[in-house]
């Protein structure tokens, strides 16, 4: 029937505007109520226009079958402004354009309106204003139905019928798929709301513990300090002062990591290797290291932080040199693909066994005894902040490879 095809289409065109809201609605960093609520207006008002302009029942322009829904969904959301200016969209629709009686839609506007103050006084739950709501609209659209009904046979009494019982469970059906999408969404914005305060607490706990050690070691000192024994005067206080200046490394490491600002810009990412490796050639020949790289010659563009990357490159070149215990060798080596550049830096250090390459990109995760465990996890989030990757292989005794994937521009 050309009828069911009709119905189907007007469900499309009133739930893909809401399903949309939803959808974004999960998926959206920013968590403002105003905001939400500018959303969810901007897709009823979208749903109505879409039942109206396309939404006629076999060419029967008396039967306004869905376009209560959004008048509805604005009800259950509380927004009875929003409701009312549904409803009169709808009323100077039917006037102007259809050329119909409003008196029908004025009563049944009206009693959606009590239902709605009586559910808000006696805190009725949703799902039973739903059934109300429904029950309603099932009355008041078989009545309209009955108006505009020609037929005589068994058969169109059967489809009458038929039309009658999806007239009630259509808009019941949707409104309870609004108010189960409603309930998810809810329930999806929460959890990532625990898990944030989760991983705050928990990064709260760790840099908590790691500033507890040394704090600890320097109350033990002083404990022991007679300050009178220049022996141990001499003794404990470089160790007191090392400890204090771990705390503050953990502290001052915390602070970047947390306030992470990436200001891109277009650069030369072979420039800025170039000037990396100028600067640490030093360092690298007074470890007794063997540098070696190959850089791609031609001028390779980037949208990123010159700074911030620097950070990154050299954060893992001094991880390299700290790996090599004697003689060793630390290979930089660069490639294009397609729209990917790829950074590879690579030492015969140490390496690492398969419980520390697991754990290298978290957050106080180190294997040093003065480290703080941040440098890997803040290079890892500004890599990230530059839409690109930076990934791990390493084998113990056999040195590390860490490979840094950008994106690259065309200028």
């Amino acid at each position: 029937m050309n009828i069911m095809k009709d119905v189907i289409l007007n469900i499309v065109l009133i739930l893909f505007p809401i399903i949309v809201y939803f959808i974004y609605n999960c998926y959206r960093e920013l968590k403002c109520e105003k905001y939400n609520s500018i959303l969810l207006n901007v897709a009823l008002f979208s749903s109505l226009y879409l039942s109206l302009k396309y939404g006629n029942i076999e060419n029967n322009t008396r039967i306004l079958l869905f376009c209560n829904i959004p008048i509805v969904v604005a009800y259950l959301k509380k927004e009875p402004t929003i409701s009312l200016i549904l409803f009169l969209i709808i009323v100077i629709y039917s006037k102007y354009i259809l050329n119909i009686s409003i008196l029908i839609m004025i009563i049944k506007f009206i009693c959606y309106f009590l239902i709605y103050l009586i559910a808000k006084k006696k805190n009725i739950k949703d799902n039973k204003l739903i059934i109300l709501i429904a029950i309603i609209q099932g009355f008041f659209l078989s009545f309209e139905y009955f108006f505009t009904y020609n037929g005589n046979s068994i058969i169109s009494i059967i489809e009458l019928i038929s039309m009658i019982i999806i007239f009630y469970l259509v808009p019941f059906s949707m409104l309870y798929l609004f108010k189960l999408a409603d309930k998810i969404t809810t329930l999806h914005l929460t959890v990532s709301e625990l898990e944030k305060d989760k991983q705050l607490k928990n990064s709260l706990f760790k840099i908590t513990h790691e500033v507890k050690n040394p704090i600890a070691v320097c109350k033990g000192y002083i404990d022991m300090l007679d300050t009178n024994n220049n022996e141990q005067v001499n003794k404990y206080i470089p160790i007191i002062k090392q400890e204090l200046e771990r705390s503050l490394n953990i502290m001052s490491d915390f602070m970047e990591f947390s306030k992470i600002k990436i200001d891109k810009e277009i650069i030369d990412i072979n420039y800025l290797l170039e000037n990396i490796i100028e600067e640490l050639h030093l360092l690298i020949n007074s470890k007794n290291i063997k540098l070696k790289y190959q850089i791609t010659k031609e001028e390779i563009f980037i949208e990123g932080d010159y700074n911030r990357l620097k950070q990154v490159f050299i954060n893992i070149v001094k991880n390299s040199i700290e790996a090599i215990k004697e003689k060793g060798t630390i290979t930089i080596t660069t490639h294009s693909l397609k729209d990917k550049y790829y950074i590879e830096i690579e030492d015969t250090g140490s390496g690492m066994d398969e419980y520390t390459l697991s754990k290298v990109k978290e957050m106080f995760f180190t294997t040093k005894v003065k480290g703080s465990g941040l440098g890997v996890s803040l290079s890892n989030e500004i890599i990230k902040a530059h839409n690109g990757s930076i990934d791990y292989t390493s084998k113990q005794n056999k040195g590390t490879k860490v490979t840094i994937k950008l994106p690259t521009i065309t200028i």
